[in-house]
């Protein structure tokens, strides 16, 4: 069986983790599958890297479509290549694409390959993400076109689920289930020893996605802040790169502060997970980052430009460690305090409790989707 993965690159290093989260699962349970990634997922080397194919795209009618079709099967994939006709299952790890919030060419580009998909008979599913709103009436329509020829949808928090579920009304195809790179093991904390610092991850979406310019103004003071008060608490601070986009964001930070900071820019994102795994604090505004941090026990202080921001720290149970757009300094300290603080033991508790349900309902959906393809 060959599987193509859309949605994922390693420019974007959650969207790469979940990468490694589906293809460890397709492998575990079938050693023989292969899987396969868009050209924009990264270089040569990084697809080498991940044991993926390259998933060619269709070709028009002409010499160049003719002479990949006479190529045999097993010479193409000896490159490292395959074509849309020998993939059996197209799997969509986007993360949040589909919503008021970004490009409708992104949508309506999407549709239109979920429809041709269905016509070739190629089950599609797209795994747990974020979706909506969807009140721009073309936005609705796409995303409506996308739901009909889907085979499953996975929402990963209850409003998106309830937005998704107003555009498509009532079926079965739409489910819930929560971001699944959880599983994801890397090297355990006491492995590499634990270190007491405050990881600290800037995302320049708050800057770029915020509801007011007064909003987007306050974001690197309110980083500054949050720096200054693990300082206090005796903890080193130090920054880390989680997107390619967001270096910009990391030196605007170190102005803020008027000093140098170690910056960690790591290119593997299971080591980025243990790297977050092993602090004492993560302060961050990258889902993903977020993620690694809650499912390894780490408490975690957000900053959000999304409901799904909301939606992961209610799953957590630390709803409280969410500052608010447009935060200030004695916010910033409030929220430190309590994770740095006598709360600090409570909170962890709580996060490692909810973690083993959000892990117990991410199995039961691979249980689900491995049953719709016959795995």
């Amino acid at each position: 069986m060959t599987i193509a993965v859309v949605g994922t690159s390693t420019w974007n290093k959650g969207a790469e983790l979940m990468q490694v989260a589906i293809a460890e699962h397709l492998r575990d349970k079938d050693p023989s599958i292969h899987v396969a990634v868009q050209p924009h997922f990264g270089t040569f080397e990084d697809r080498a890297r991940h044991g993926a194919f390259l998933l060619v795209p269709p070709f028009r009618p002409g010499r160049t479509r003719l002479g990949m079709s006479l190529l045999p099967g097993s010479f193409r994939r000896s490159f490292g290549v395959v074509t849309e006709d020998e993939v059996d299952v197209v799997i969509d790890a986007s993360g949040f694409a589909f919503g008021d919030q970004h490009p409708l060419k992104r949508s309506l580009d999407f549709a239109r390959e979920v429809e041709r998909w269905q016509k070739l008979g190629k089950p599609v599913i797209l795994l747990p993400q974020a979706f909506g709103p969807f009140d721009q009436p073309e936005m609705r329509a796409a995303f409506a076109r996308i739901m009909r020829a889907a085979t499953l949808i996975y929402a990963r928090d209850p409003v998106s689920y309830e937005y998704a579920r107003e555009v498509a009304g009532e079926t079965k195809k739409l489910r819930m289930a929560p971001d699944f790179t959880n599983l994801v093991k890397p090297l355990a904390p006491e492995e590499l020893g634990s270190i007491n610092r405050a990881c600290i991850v800037p995302n320049q979406r708050m800057i770029e996605k915020a509801p007011t310019r007064k909003a987007a103004d306050a974001y690197v003071p309110l980083f500054g802040a949050l720096i200054r008060a693990v300082s206090s608490h005796g903890v080193e601070p130090v920054l880390m790169i989680h997107g390619d986009h967001d270096a910009p964001v990391v030196e605007m930070v170190q102005e803020q502060l008027g000093c140098t900071l170690p910056v960690i820019r790591e290119r593997d994102p299971v080591r980025i997970k243990a790297d977050l795994g092993r602090s004492r604090v993560v302060i961050a505004s990258r889902f993903h980052a977020l993620v690694s941090a809650l499912t390894q026990g780490v408490p975690a202080i957000a900053t959000s430009w999304s409901h799904k921001y909301e939606m992961l720290f209610e799953d957590y149970g630390c709803p409280n460690l969410l500052l608010p757009s447009g935060a200030g300094p004695e916010q910033a300290s409030v929220a430190v305090d309590r994770v740095l603080g006598p709360e600090r033991s409570q909170i962890c508790a709580t996060i490692k409790e909810r973690g083993r349900s959000v892990s117990n309902r991410v199995n039961e959906m691979w249980r689900e989707i491995d049953a719709a393809l016959g795995l």
